[in-house]
């Protein structure tokens, strides 16, 4: 059997996943990140399963049933493409063939092994045709006593993320982070959002070696929401990881979010969803994300979302990630509880 694991939401949006699913109808298939799954979903497309996990760690669920493994992408350029896949080949060093599908050049490389005939016939059935793919460069070490990572596929001007959290936007030249403990203590190449950093410690810091590091533009470029009826209950409360919103706010009737992308990003997938939220912002918003609200929805501007939405955790959630507590009995209280701090308030 043959595995295929999507990463990216273009993937799906430019209906290349659809082909590829039709040209590996027995395949295994999988995801990694959430816009892809949120793509997914607004694709309609069936039997893809999606453990939430790395890239690399995907590559090692598929290739314990698979004899080979596709990654298929849609990367800002068939290079940056290509070298995203090297460095999830270096990661995964998989012990069987990985072949990646880059649809943005509409090529195809091994990335480690050789290529299965039949998997490349199949993909020239598609109109990819072979190339080499480029040889990845070291991406973690150490220097110094301290861990060192390289992004290779930064564009100038591209927000950078750690663990869905912006630190920077990229300068044009290499990217490297390095890290001492779970702190970041440099990061080359980015003009760094110092607020990133302070999220990032916050939220108790990072593993480096193995943290999901990600830059882009927007986090989605297109396609089309695709909503359904949901019936959850209770609500969740969203800290500023928006990228995490599938595992936080499942089967949720509502929810809290901290942070102007974090209620962009959750707000717009759980609205799919019918779920709306309770958005607790300040205006610093990167502008990662142009999404919709669900009806019901409510944003609260104050003057620092942290503060106040810690306040919230603190004495409406009593500390923890969600309450029983019905959605409006929740925004009632959350709206009493920062009257005097609410700069603005914007209804849905």
């Amino acid at each position: 059997m043959t595995g295929v694991l999507f990463h990216g939401p273009e993937v799906f949006d430019s209906g290349w996943a659809a082909k590829i699913m039709r040209a590996f109808p027995l395949a295994r298939f999988m995801l990694a990140g959430t816009m892809s799954r949120t793509a997914l979903h607004d694709s309609g497309l069936k039997k893809v399963e999606t453990p939430g996990l790395l890239p690399s760690a995907c590559v090692g669920l598929l290739e314990r049933d698979c004899s080979a493994v596709i990654l298929a992408t849609r990367g800002k350029s068939r290079r940056s493409g290509l070298v995203f896949g090297s460095m999830i080949a270096e990661r995964a060093a998989p012990g069987v063939p990985l072949v990646q599908a880059e649809c943005t050049g509409r090529v195809f490389a091994p990335q480690a092994g050789a290529c299965p005939a039949s998997v490349a016939a199949a993909l020239k059935k598609l109109g990819l045709s072979p190339v080499r793919a480029p040889k990845a460069r070291a991406g973690i070490w150490e220097e110094g006593g301290r861990l060192c990572r390289r992004m290779t596929t930064a564009g100038k001007g591209d927000f950078v993320l750690v663990d869905g959290i912006v630190v920077g936007r990229a300068l044009g030249g290499e990217v490297v982070l390095t890290s001492a403990g779970r702190r970041l203590t440099e990061l080359r190449g980015v003009r760094v959002k110092p607020h990133g950093l302070e999220k990032l410690e916050r939220l108790g810091g990072v593993d480096l070696r193995n943290a999901k590091l990600a830059s882009t533009r927007a986090l989605r470029r297109g396609g089309k929401a695709r909503p359904v009826r949901g019936a959850g209950k209770g609500v969740a409360f969203i800290d500023h990881a928006g990228m995490h919103v599938y595992e936080l706010a499942a089967g949720v009737a509502g929810a809290v979010t901290v942070g102007d992308d974090t209620t962009a990003i959750a707000g717009d997938i759980l609205r799919r969803f019918g779920v709306p939220v309770i958005g607790i912002v300040d205006g610093d918003g990167d502008g990662l994300h142009a999404g919709e609200l669900a009806p019901g929805s409510v944003v609260l501007t104050v003057k620092a979302d942290d503060v106040q939405g810690l306040r919230v955790l603190s004495e409406i959630f009593s500390g923890k990630g969600s309450s029983r507590a019905s959605f409006d009995r929740i925004k009632r209280a959350v709206r009493a509880l920062l009257t005097a701090k609410t700069l603005s308030v914007n209804e849905y």
